[in-house]
């Protein structure tokens, strides 16, 4: 989507009765960049999505409608492409560049390039490596398909050796170049290479030194940098990345010569009034968040709307003393599973958490630590003092392993001010923890630990990149490979979520809220993000499998029976085997549409699933991987799923719908539920794009397609059912949007939150909340556990559950007159508040003082 796109769209945001539009980074990225994380330029609008004027003209558009602006910054990392300047201009000067600096590089070793296909001497002895002038830079470079890697000036010599004598003059400019002069040089370049027969005298010595591999290789050892296989990362890469990923070189922005240059056109834009708020990316990879935050803090000013993208584990609180708002909501959706899943499904959270999982996590962050982040891990084994060329089974780089492994937060944030006593009681609980699980290496577990803490030579370093690795395998081996190869229960497996998690119910809800009211009352309150696992609609039908999980179990055998011949037999195995295939079925149903499908609708779920099956595997990293996929594999799961979602497979497809009827039925109201509370709750509500309607979206890139939006009925849709759901939802939001913004202002921005009680045989099935200043007051209301307890044509909750049930009002309050916003009855003031009466006809219920 572009700027003018996103105008078009302000008329749909307006209606729908937001403050802000909420932008993914802006800044001229990658060419082709479906995403923009991958930055090239933070000191340039991207002209793809229409430049500054087209900035501008959105900004103008939105502000004109009273609307305002929050964009997301990547500190953290920008592209390791040919395309950013600075990366460039490191490739063709090494360590001399000036922006060296920039980047997060060990020069301990020349600069690995990992973005070969094969090894430099595969590549080299195939002709695929070349010597080219590239004339969009003017240097000479080292050819790669479309890729020209520059030559270091220096050994420009050795490219020119026995060339004619009127190439020369460039061998001289060449010797006589400083990175300083870079431009100077590369304009002469430019200037004597608008002479045809110098160019052609250079086409002809490039290409007999093209040929001439001796010579190829005695160059490439000349570079500052040296090309290699992808698959080598892993071992040899002398740069911090974002995550695993090479093509995204991690930023030193904890230098302010690097600050400023980084962020020059976004504190403009700030400091013009054009943007009202900033949304911090990846803030844990960062040497010091708490510096950092603060430098941004007092750039922008007190009156700037600051959140991080921060994952924080159970019980885990956002550190105080960062100056910002909150985080972006990951653990507001962890609180909604508390409200919606079944806490006395026992046998599937046997399955799912505790001893197990935590097993299980263990074993895939050490898998990680061990492959895909091996790199790393030396790197730390060699901060601590270990000699050069340490082999994987050091033992310092074993402990190292080992407390990342027990590490139950992402990271910790010792920096040269110290630990907090926080930090020092995590430090010393990972130190027992790996410990125990490897005594052979507890002696270097405790020197790693102290060395965490600050103490002895490796202070400073060692600590900063212990932290900034931490994060980055918590996120990979929970999220990008446990969560996927846990199938018993997906709507456990998001981003955030406690791995070992198991629900507390309304108890632990309630006092989550009253957490979130006191710490974090201005951070932001998702349900559906870019990086969730599934759309909130999804998982919302997910958890309803928490309420019938023999039914489910029963369904998934039966199942794999009706589709045995779909199933495959390979040399490695079954595929899918049987986690896969329970792990696709409920994939299927997050992503099985309301309304009938035809033959074509069945057809593009089923095109969906297959892409997402590949994604899933290779994140599991079990039988297929991204640096490894096997595609006999992959081509045996999506056989699969094209078999079992053919329009013919009328047994299975027809069954599969009997079963999920009942959990999509349900699935809406819990939808209904958790965007009333998202809107009503301590917090911002965060609104993903396309999610103010039906969103049963798959991990990215599926939850990133292309959205129209609608507009309302002229009638507001009361009478809910399935077939209007989407209508239902779409106008609950912006009715308590409308009230936020009106006269439930100052209530929604620093009223009180307080449990309310509810009393009767239907007590578990309702959740209930007050929020309350001295002279207003709110209560949210709304069901849970549905599953078979609603009406046969309505999205309502069929009476007989509320008989003799009812809201308590608070003791040390007096009643008051109420009004349901979202049926405008009134409701007597009274102490005991029956739920049929509350509910009025309505599936959710949020009532107001009258």
């Amino acid at each position: 989507m572009d700027f003018a796109k996103a105008v078009e769209l302000i008329p749909h945001f307006v209606s729908l009765g937001i403050s802000h539009l909420y932008a993914s980074p802006i800044f001229t990225a990658v060419e082709g960049s479906t995403h923009g994380y991958d930055v090239v330029d933070y000191n340039e609008i991207d002209p793809a999505l229409g430049g500054e004027e087209g900035f501008r003209s959105l900004v103008a558009a939105l502000k004109a409608q009273g609307l305002g602006i929050i964009l997301d910054i990547v500190p953290n990392h920008m592209a390791a492409h040919l395309q950013n300047g600075r990366w460039h201009s490191v490739i063709e000067w090494g360590r001399a560049s000036t922006h060296a600096d920039h980047f997060d590089i060990d020069w301990h070793q020349p600069l690995t390039l990992p973005f070969l296909g094969r090894s430099f001497e595969e590549e080299l002895e195939a002709g695929a490596v070349r010597v080219a002038f590239d004339r969009g830079r003017n240097c000479l470079a080292f050819g790669y398909y479309e890729a020209l890697y520059p030559l270091h000036p220096e050994s420009y010599g050795l490219v020119l050796e026995g060339a004619e004598p009127s190439l020369g003059k460039i061998a001289a400019i060449a010797a006589a170049a400083e990175p300083e002069e870079a431009d100077w040089f590369h304009s002469r370049l430019a200037t004597l290479l608008q002479t045809p027969a110098l160019t052609a005298a250079l086409e002809k010595q490039l290409a007999r030194v093209s040929a001439d591999r001796r010579r190829m290789h005695a160059l490439h050892a000349l570079q500052p940098w040296r090309l290699m296989d992808w698959r080598a990362a892993r071992d040899h890469l002398s740069y911090r990345r974002f995550f695993e990923i090479a093509g995204l070189v991690g930023l030193r922005v904890e230098d302010p010569a690097v600050f400023a240059d980084t962020h020059r056109l976004v504190l403009a834009l700030v400091r013009e009034g054009l943007v009202d708020g900033l949304r911090v990316d990846h803030i844990d990879g960062l040497a010091d968040p708490e510096q950092y935050l603060d430098r941004l803090r007092q750039a922008v000013g007190n009156r700037s709307f600051i959140v991080v993208e921060k994952i924080l584990e159970a019980e885990e609180a956002l550190p105080p003393e960062w100056p910002v708002e909150g985080a972006t909501g990951y653990e507001f959706i962890s609180a909604l599973a508390e409200l919606i899943a079944e806490e006395e499904a026992s046998g599937l959270w046997n399955e799912t958490s505790g001893a197990q999982a935590a097993a299980a996590i263990r074993e895939c962050k050490l898998m990680l630590l061990r492959h895909n982040f091996h790199t790393e891990v030396t790197r730390l084994a060699r901060l601590m003092g270990e000699g050069e060329g340490e082999e994987e089974g050091s033992r310092t780089a074993e402990a190292v392993r080992q407390l990342i492994a027990a590490l139950s937060v992402y990271r910790t944030y010792v920096t040269d001010r110290g630990a907090t006593a926080r930090d020092r009681r995590i430090i010393a609980d990972i130190a027992a923890s790996a410990s125990e699980a490897a005594p052979v290496v507890q002696a270097e577990i405790e020197d790693v630990a102290a060395a965490l803490l600050g103490d002895g030579p490796a202070r400073g370093a060692f600590p900063t990149r212990f932290q900034q690795l931490s994060g980055a395998v918590m996120a990979k081996a929970v999220e990008d490979t446990y969560f996927y190869r846990r199938g018993a229960y997906l709507a456990a497996n998001e981003v955030g979520a406690d791995p070992r998690w198991r629900p507390g119910g309304v108890r632990r809800f309630h006092a989550m809220m009253l957490k979130r009211a006191s710490e974090m009352p201005k951070g932001l309150s998702a349900t559906s993000t870019h990086d969730t696992k599934r759309g909130e609609d999804a998982r919302a039908r997910l958890h309803g499998i928490s309420e019938a999980p023999d039914t489910w179990a029963t369904a998934v055998v039966r199942w794999h029976e009706m589709n045995a011949a779909a199933i495959h037999c390979l040399p490695s195995g079954v595929a899918p085997e049987a986690a896969m295939e329970q792990f696709l079925y409920q994939s299927l149903l997050g992503a099985w549409p309301v309304e009938p499908m035809d033959e074509g609708s069945l057809s593009a779920l089923s095109e969906r699933m297959q892409a997402f099956a590949v994604k899933a595997g290779r994140e599991a990293k079990l039988r297929t991987r991204w640096e490894e996929p096997d595609e006999h594999y992959e081509s045996a799961v999506t056989a699969f799923l094209a078999e079992v979602l053919d329009w013919r497979n009328r047994v299975f497809l027809d069954d599969f719908e009997r079963v999920a009827r009942p959990l999509i039925r349900a699935g809406l109201v819990n939808s209904l539920s958790q965007t009333l509370v998202k809107l009503t709750a301590p917090g911002i509500p965060d609104i993903y794009q396309g999610s103010e309607r039906l969103d049963l979206s798959l991990v990215d890139p599926d939850n990133r397609r292309p959205f129209t939006p609608v507009s309302l009925p002229a009638e507001e849709p009361r009478n809910p059912t399935d077939g209007n759901f989407e209508d239902v939802k779409h106008w609950l939001i912006a009715e308590c949007l409308r009230y936020r913004r009106q006269i439930g202002a100052d209530l929604m921005r620093r009223g009180d939150y307080r449990p309310v009680a509810v009393e009767g045989p239907g007590a578990r099935h309702a959740a209930a909340f007050l929020r309350q200043t001295a002279e207003e007051c709110a209560i949210t209301v709304v069901p849970r556990l549905v599953l078979g307890r609603l009406d046969e044509t309505r999205l309502l909750v069929r009476p007989e559950l509320w008989r003799d049930t009812a809201l308590i009002w608070p003791e040390e309050g007096e009643p008051r007159q109420l009004q349901n916003l979202l049926t405008g009855k009134l409701i007597a003031a009274r102490r005991r508040l029956p739920l049929g009466e509350i509910f009025g006809g309505f599936p959710v219920a949020f009532v107001i003082q009258a």
